[in-house]
């Protein structure tokens, strides 16, 4: 069983401040736009204010096209109902959600909501803590991924887990980047975006701390589709759910700070338990499950002279979510992801440039805690008794992991061509310890004539592996009158895959007008993703099954440790996914506003797709690169900030992105081997609307809004004593897939019942030795969701201020749909309530 370490109590408090004094002057590139970032200007001689975080900062001008930024006030103002990285995401409209992820049937969840860029799947993007890795390539299936009903697995070795290694609360953040075209040659370890989250440095001004919390429960959400008495954690009728953060952060001496912080959320989800106490009967009563997210972390600032700047940290960001099998007494596990981050930094300013050096070792790994590892069921058809009972058995992942990366910016070059050069090196060694507890399913059924008794044996099984990623990156920035051209290159390579890939970057700026006004951009870039480490295990264990028929008092053996199938893919030999892009777009500033916009293609080729067949009794397994997407993308953006004096002051951002995906319809966990009624389904081909195709040239069913429309509104009042934030975001209607189920006869061939009374989406081949799935297309309505935060002082002075915070999440209780499906809808209007005091 799983027991949670205690945390020292350095770490017991968490960073919520904004950039001091100690922070090394930042160096301007050959590249980088100087025009001013719009912002709202907060300065004022009211010293009160020294309290507050940064200027609110609307949206940071991005170098060009393909590289989006939300940081300060706007970051922490905006309404995030997950408090995360990805939440803050909404604001860029060239990346795409989940259509159920703001489902109105599980608004008690608060894990970060999965993203897609530029067609690529969740798992496919990359995420990184001040510039150090934090992708989770281990186990990315998705939390909440098992089927709630049936629960967890016993062959299935793996444990699902989310996108991202550690899941920081975005009051520790200063700014999100989002890298979506034109990505430089510093980062690679994707085929979809990179999101780089910089965390928050302490102020230095003097010491402060800031105590804030935040509630919502489902009596403050005007709540749909529910079902009052549900036993599933699909379909949420009530949740509760709170914040809390502390911060303490201040100077130690002139060049150095420090920063303790701690916050929770946590979310209870009442639902019905139902437990079996007959063969065909039930007792009922009320049990919760819940989520929890933890931040403890720790920062130590260091400035010894002008030119160098130290920094230090350390986090311990555990997750944890309970869950059960509905009808199973006992069956009560917990996922848990008890995650550890110590890192260090330096950069120095040096005669030729600036010299940056970055460390981390961290621990992580999504596991199960379970109540027991022995599962019984018993039913008697004579009598209508029955029982059941039982878990699947613990699984646990610990993943070690150590990161180094080195970067170098030169100053600018006076040299005819070249003006500036930036290269880099990042090493990765992780060791996985994967261990599965062993566990048995015992299976009692009696007949009035005869009982059957099943017994499978699920073997304890321990996996470790060690593997190392290797990258290297160099860029040079070629100038000659208003035109940049930035060439570069980078390496990447692991000793999984043991493949050296060389990708290409070039990028290029033309300043037509030589003022800013209208800047030409352009790349040509190829993206390779990475290995994903789960390929490096086993991903299933085969059982041992034993069988015996009683017929009058004697019991017969009729099944002697028989071993079940090994589901394990043979992952070798395969090549590394990869994106080739082609961009094209324009910058500028015109009249007080800043605007771009951009046009995207990607190719996704070589993506993994899991293969499975049946010859004679043995199944087999194996990886293949047959997997490929393309996405076509055009963005633009308008944003303009203002002070219309007595009337307030304002920035506005508005954002479209229309966009059209095509995918392979398939993840590295989606093709297992199945049978419908002893016929063996075919994974590469599917029946879509009545014809048999590939299954990879089926239409995209999520992530794939044609249109997407963003507005910002950011408000001051009253000498900022009253601020709003506005979001809204407009989502065209889309297609998702549903099952075509039919009865046998309506079918090309028939269905594996054969049934004429029974619907199915199991369709024959011609010969009937095959089935493939069925599916038809569906509409999902679109719609506009809008969000309010309202901030408020109620006091402020020198010394001490109190706020209090009011987010309205879908101000108009707008309806848009979350599937193609009948059901689900978006969750109707609901409220935040939340106060923040710093003294």
């Amino acid at each position: 069983m799983h027991n949670k370490p205690v945390l020292p109590a350095l770490l017991s408090i968490i960073l919520l401040s904004a950039t001091g004094s100690v922070l090394l002057p930042q160096r301007t590139s050959a590249t980088e736009n100087t025009a001013e970032t719009p912002r709202i200007d907060t300065s004022k001689t009211d010293t009160s204010k020294t309290l507050r975080l940064n200027p609110i900062l609307v949206r940071e001008a991005a170098d060009e096209p393909g590289k989006s930024t939300i940081g300060g006030e706007s970051l922490q103002s905006l309404p995030n109902y997950t408090g995360s990285i990805t939440g803050a995401l909404k604001v860029f409209p060239d990346v795409q959600f989940s259509n159920d992820e703001s489902s109105s049937l599980t608004a008690g969840e608060i894990r970060p909501p999965r993203v897609s860029i530029n067609g690529a799947k969740p798992y496919e993007n990359s995420f990184t803590i001040d510039g150090i890795g934090n992708t989770n390539t281990f186990n990315p299936s998705g939390l909440g991924a098992e089927n709630n009903n049936a629960g967890a697995s016993f062959n299935d070795l793996g444990v699902h887990g989310a996108d991202q290694n550690l899941f920081y609360d975005i009051s520790l953040v200063e700014s999100v980047t989002a890298y979506t075209s034109n990505v430089p040659a510093k980062y690679g370890g994707f085929t979809g975006g990179l999101i780089d989250a910089e965390l928050r440095n302490p102020r230095a001004d003097r010491w402060h701390f800031t105590l804030s919390g935040r509630h919502t429960r489902s009596e403050w959400f005007v709540m749909r589709d529910v079902d009052e008495a549900s036993e599933e954690p699909d379909n949420q009728p009530d949740f509760s759910t709170y914040n809390l953060n502390a911060v303490l952060e201040g100077p130690l001496t002139d060049k150095a700070a420090l920063l303790f912080s701690a916050s929770r959320q946590h979310s209870t989800i009442p639902l019905e338990r139902r437990e079996r106490d007959g063969a065909r009967t039930y007792v009922y009563d009320d049990d919760e499950q819940f989520r929890t997210n933890e931040n403890y972390f720790a920062r130590f600032l260091f400035n010894p002279n002008s030119n160098l700047l130290l920094t230090f940290d350390a986090t311990y960001a555990p997750y944890t979510e309970k869950r059960w099998r509905a009808a199973w007494a006992d069956s009560d596990w917990e996922i848990y992801n008890d995650a550890y981050r110590f890192s260090a930094g330096a950069d120095w300013v040096t005669g030729l440039g600036l010299l940056s050096f970055k460390a981390a070792y961290s621990e992580n790994g999504y596991s199960r805690d379970t109540k027991t590892n022995y599962r019984y069921s018993y039913i008697d058809l004579a009598t209508d008794d029955g029982e059941q009972y039982g878990g699947v058995g613990d699984a646990t992942v610990e993943k070690r992991s150590v990161d180094l990366r080195v970067d170098f910016e030169s100053r600018e070059l006076n040299l005819l061509l070249l003006k500036a050069i930036s290269t880099g090196v990042n090493v990765n060694a992780a060791t996985i310890d994967m261990w599965n507890e062993a566990a048995m399913v015992d299976v009692l059924v009696k007949m009035p004539s005869r009982a059957i008794r099943t017994t499978s044996n699920y073997l304890e099984y321990s996996q470790s592996r060690s593997l190392k990623t290797l990258g290297y990156y160099a860029e040079a920035d070629l100038a000659w009158k208003r035109l940049l051209v930035t060439p570069g290159f980078r390496l990447d390579y692991d000793d999984y895959t043991e493949n050296l890939d060389i990708s290409h970057r070039l990028r290029a700026e033309y300043d037509t007008f030589g003022d800013g006004t209208l800047r030409l951009i352009s790349g040509y870039n190829r993206y390779y993703g990475t290995a994903l480490r789960t390929y490096a295990f086993d991903r299933y264990r085969p059982f041992v099954k034993n069988q015996w028929l009683k017929q009058g008092d004697e019991w017969i053996k009729i099944a002697d440790n028989v071993t079940g199938a090994d589901k394990s893919y043979m992952a070798k030999g395969l090549d590394t996914p990869y994106s080739d892009e082609i961009m094209g777009g324009l910058i500028g500033s015109v009249a007080g506003f800043d605007y771009s916009v951009k046009m995207v293609h990607r190719d996704h080729r070589k993506q993994l797709m899991n293969m499975s067949e049946k010859e004679d009794d043995e199944t087999r397994y194996w990886m293949t690169n047959d997997g490929q997407g393309s996405y076509d993308g055009f963005t633009a953006t308008l944003t303009r900030a203002f002070d219309a004096g007595d009337w307030g002051k304002h920035a506005f951002t508005f954002g479209a992105t229309t966009s059209k995906t095509k995918t392979f319809n398939g993840g590295f966990g989606d093709n297992v081997y199945k049978e419908s009624n002893s016929i063996e389904r075919v994974y590469s081909k599917v029946y879509y609307d009545g014809e048999l195709m590939q299954r990879v040239d089926m239409p995209a069913d999520n992530y794939n809004a044609p249109w997407v429309l963003t507005f910002t509104w950011e408000g001051s009042f009253f000498d900022d004593k009253l601020r709003l934030y506005s979001f809204n975001r407009w989502r065209d209607s889309s297609r998702g897939l549903k099952r075509d189920a039919r009865i046998s006869s309506e079918t090309p061939y028939g269905t594996t019942s054969g049934s004429e009374t029974r619907k199915s989406s199991d369709w024959l081949n011609p010969n009937g030795t095959y089935y493939y799935e069925a599916y038809v297309i569906g509409g999902i309505d679109g719609g506009f969701m809008s969000d309010l935060s309202i901030e408020m002082d109620l006091f402020a002075s020198e010394q001490l201020s109190t706020t209090i915070i009011l987010d309205v999440l879908n101000v108009f209780n707008s309806k848009m749909d979350t599937s193609a499906l009948e059901d689900g809808t978006v969750r109707g209007r609901g409220y935040y309530l939340g106060l923040r005091g710093e003294f």
